[in-house]
Formats: C-alpha cells, structure tokens, sequence
C-alpha cells in the first residue's frame, strides 16, 4: 500500500467516487469524508480510518474502492470479521484479491463448514497465486474431519511450490495421525537443515512427542532448535499444552507462517501481512506466528502493533529471546539497554540474549561492558554445544568490541584465538589481516591471511576492499582500482571503501574520479575520517594524507 499518495490524487479518486456510488450523500461531504479517513489510513491511525471506511461503506454498499479500503484497513488491524466482509462484497462483483479465498477458507474452516472450505480451496486452486496451498488445505479440512488426510505427493518438477512448502507440512500431518515413528524418522531429516521453518517443526513436535512418553526425544528436538539456548529452555516449567496430536490449526497456522516469511524476505510486504493474520486467526497463541505478525507490520510502518505483538510472547516461551531481539531492535537505545538487561536476568543461560544485551551496550557506547557481555558468550560456546564456526564468530565479536574499546592486544589475541578454532575463517583472516596492515604490524602475514580470505570468499565485499587496499598498499594501484570498484558497487556509499576507492584512482592519475570517490565517502564519514577526507578532497592524496 502506497503511504506517500498526494492529496490532490485522492481528491481526485474521491470525486469519482461520490459522483457515483456516493452520490447519495449531501453535496461533497462523502469526499471530505473519504479524504479524511485515507489521510488517517495514511498517517497509520488505522482503527479511525476502517470506522470511517465502514461507515461510509453504509451509503455506498457497491462501492469497490471502499471494499478495497475496508479489507487493507481490517488486515493492518486486524478485524479479521471486516476483512471477510470485504472479501465477500469484493466476491460479489468477482473482483477478489489473490489472497481471498483463503480468507474464506479460514472462515469455513473455523465453523466447520467443511463443504463451503472445500470450495474455497478450489476458488484458490483456479484463481490465485497462492494455488500450490489448495492440496494442503484439502488435506487440512480431511484431518480436521477425523478422515485421512491424503496430501499429494510431491512433485518437484511438476509444481515445486506445492513440493516445497509440503516438505514440513507432511510432518504435522503425520504429528496430527498420530503417526509418531514415522514423524520421529522426518524429523530427524529436518533437523540438521537449521532453517527457521525447520526449527518451528521441531519445537512444535516437541510437546506432542512428549506428551506420547518419549521425552529424550523430546528433548532432543528442543536442543536442536535452540542450539545455544538449550540450557535456558530445559530450565523452563513443563509445557501445559501438551496433546497427544497436533491440532489442524497448529498446522494451517504453520504453513502461513513459513509463505508469510518468505514473502518478507522477498519484500512482498502486503499479501505477507494477510499471511501472518490469517496465522493468527488460526493459531492466536503461536509464538512464531505472533513474531512473523510483528515482522510484517514493521515492514508495514506499523511499529507501535509490531511491539504490542511481540510482547504477547511470554518469557516461558522457546520463542521469547527472538520476541526480545525484536523488541529490542525497534525501542530507544536506554529501554532496549534496561530490556535487556531484565531478560538475561530472566533467562541467564541464554547466549542470544546475552548477545543482545552486548549489542545494546554497543550502541549506548559502554564498548568496556559490551566486551564483558561478548566474553561471557565466547567462554560459555568454549564448554561446549557449540560448533567450531560459531565458537569462532563469538571470538570475531569480542574481538571487534575490544578493539573498539582500544584494547588492540586484548583484540588480537582473541582474533589468533578464533583462527586456532577455525583457521579457515574468512571474516576473521580479513579482519585480522586488514588490521595488521593498517598498523604495519607483520605485514606479510598480514598480506597472506587477506589473500587466503580472498580465496576463501571471493564475493565478500569486506575481502575485496581489503584485497584492494593491500594491492594499493604495495604499489599495484592498477589492480586495486578493480576490486575497490566491484566492491564499491556493491556497498554504495560506505565510506571506507570509497576512500580507498578514491586513494586508488589519485595513485593511476585519475585525479576527478578520486574527488567524486571521497566526496561520496564523506557523506557517511564521521570524526577524524571525515576531517582526512575533506582533506583529500581539497589538496589530493599528499603521502601523509593516506595514513591510518
């Protein structure tokens, strides 16, 4: 939805709007109507826009762009009974969006109208995008009349949207039958493929499992899941809710979830908001789709929502530490600090909460208690449960907050200690390499480790500028202008590349080039590295003007 529409262009949809369906109202008053109700849509007071939507949908029963307003409006709410009202008089004159009739569904679905379901299925296997949904939701209103379910097998050459999103959903199927050595064997496949959708199976077949007697099993896929967060949540009261099977709605809830987040990932910010209410509507206590719903509203604007839906999430949730990181990600950095806090408070084992904690003192500038907090993870990943990569990349975090605190030694004793770990890690070889270099420490180890992150990752544009500003460091300024521009095309307006970029371009005598570079890098400068670009800018690249 458009946030940024002129007003003169509303007037004007307006005024063809009361000149028709809203011709039975008093002179112009529907437009003024209507053109504050969109102004509200607009400035997010969404509850006052669908009330005013509603209202003049009164006079106007035929009219199909209040019909469109109304179900955009109900969606961004979440009045799910005035979206279905839309939907319906959207229906009428055969004018429904692709993601209707899985409002309809969920309707018959939810009043056990299983023929009426049947049918939307089918209107969404015929009409819509989302056409690859339909068998599952067939095999959905089976299970929840107690009958086989019958999903398809899957063929991925012949529809790999179906294929693939039934990948997970035959799981919960078998989890609903009861069919649980069947279900352990899918889930033990699910489990090394550490996908977000794949950890939401297990955690949802969890308590199932458990609840049937196996609770090493259970176990089992709860640690799986929360790798680093496995002591925390064994630590939480027994689940309540447990049921010997999945219930249809944790099912539908869940494929919702998994097409909701892939449509944000791809930017499709709308249908994936229909998505995530529509897994709602299932399932108005599932953690992941109450995260996937406040995703979806931040994309949409709707910050204040997104915030009071995270907090829905109880801290004896597996989810609670994402709910928390979310939180945390969109409060003023004093709050998101005292959040943290409390939650590590709350869930002291939890290395992902600490990792928050530690983010959130970064941003406040307490770089000496980020390190402390950076530390304490790398110790606890030492003891174990944790891989060599990510064993690795919290030394890579300690690392970098210590050196941001000044302590250069302490910083390269962790670097050389996350390299023992892991000696084949990019990140960690860039960082330590460029480092070096820039203190004309070992420089030719230095130049050995950028060369053997750049061939450990070649795309990296972190390398590459690196990669690049060792060429330029060691006079072959030709080669450096090529990696620093591939670079610089990648990441646009980062100032230290652009520096190096312009650095480079002064050294092979392209003396305007260079300026252009620089000046694109003070854009983003700060500090002591704005003052050396403006430098450039004015006088060149005089010897001293490149140093570090």
């Amino acid at each position: 939805m458009d946030r940024t529409i002129p007003i003169c262009k509303i007037l004007l949809v307006v005024a063809g709007l009361s000149a028709s369906s809203l011709a039975v109202a008093k002179t112009d008053e529907p437009v003024d109507r209507y053109a504050a109700a969109r102004l509200a849509e607009i400035a997010n007071r969404e509850d006052e826009a669908l009330k005013a939507y509603i209202k003049l949908s009164r006079d106007a029963p035929d009219s199909a762009v209040l019909a469109d307003r109304i179900f955009d409006s109900a969606i961004r709410t979440g009045d799910m009974a005035a979206a279905l009202r839309a939907v319906r008089a959207q229906e009428l004159r055969g004018e429904v969006s692709s993601e209707a009739p899985l409002l309809l569904f969920a309707d018959a679905f939810r009043r056990k109208n299983w023929p009426m379901a049947l049918i939307a299925a089918d209107e969404l296997s015929s009409r819509s995008n989302l056409a690859f949904m339909a068998p599952i939701l067939r095999s959905w209103t089976n299970a929840a009349q107690g009958k086989p379910h019958n999903l398809p097998t899957a063929d991925a050459q012949v529809d790999p949207l179906f294929a693939y999103y039934a990948e997970d959903q035959r799981v919960y199927f078998e989890l609903n039958a009861g069919e649980l050595a069947t279900a352990k064997q899918s889930l033990r496949g699910l489990a090394v493929m550490g996908a977000d959708y794949t950890r939401d199976v297990l955690l949802s077949a969890a308590p199932v499992i458990r609840a049937n007697g196996d609770d090493m099993f259970a176990d089992a896929l709860i640690g799986t899941a929360m790798g680093a967060d496995r002591l925390s949540v064994a630590s939480l009261p027994p689940d309540r809710k447990q049921r010997a099977s999945l219930a249809p709605e944790d099912g539908l809830a869940a494929l919702h979830v998994r097409i909701a987040s892939a449509l944000l990932e791809q930017k499709i910010d709308e249908p994936a908001l229909v998505l995530a209410r529509m897994a709602i509507w299932y399932a108005p206590d599932s953690a992941s789709a109450n995260l996937v719903l406040a995703r979806a509203l931040l994309a949409q604007g709707l910050d204040a929502s997104a915030l009071e839906t995270l907090e829905k999430i109880p801290s004896t949730s597996p989810y609670w530490p994402r709910a928390i990181g979310q939180r945390v990600a969109q409060m003023e950095p004093t709050a998101a600090l005292a959040l943290a806090r409390y939650a590590v408070q709350q869930w002291p084992k939890s290395g992902s909460l600490v990792l928050v904690l530690a983010q959130s003192q970064e941003t406040i500038g307490d770089l000496d208690g980020a390190a402390d907090s950076y530390r304490r993870i790398a110790d606890a990943a030492d003891k174990g449960g944790s891989t060599p990569r990510q064993r690795a990349g919290y030394r890579l975090q300690l690392a970098r907050a210590l050196d941001n605190a000044g302590n250069w030694a302490g910083a390269r004793s962790n670097l050389d200690a996350g390299l023992v770990i892991d000696p084949n890690n990019a990140q960690i070889l860039n960082y330590l390499g460029y480092s070096l270099l820039e203190r004309q420490e070992d420089v030719p180890r230095a130049m050995a480790m950028i060369q053997r992150a750049f061939e450990v990752a070649p795309d990296s544009t972190a390398v590459m500028d690196s990669m690049g500003w060792a060429h330029f460091q060691t006079g072959n300024y030709a080669q450096a202008v090529v990696l620093l521009e591939k670079a610089a095309k990648v990441l646009g307006n980062d100032p230290a590349i652009n520096e190096h970029l312009g650095d480079a371009y002064w050294r092979v005598g392209l003396l305007r080039d260079a300026r252009y570079a620089w000046r694109v890098a003070s854009q983003a400068a700060k500090g002591e590295a704005a003052a050396r670009i403006a430098g450039k800018i004015d006088t060149g690249l005089a010897q001293a003007a490149f140093r570090r």
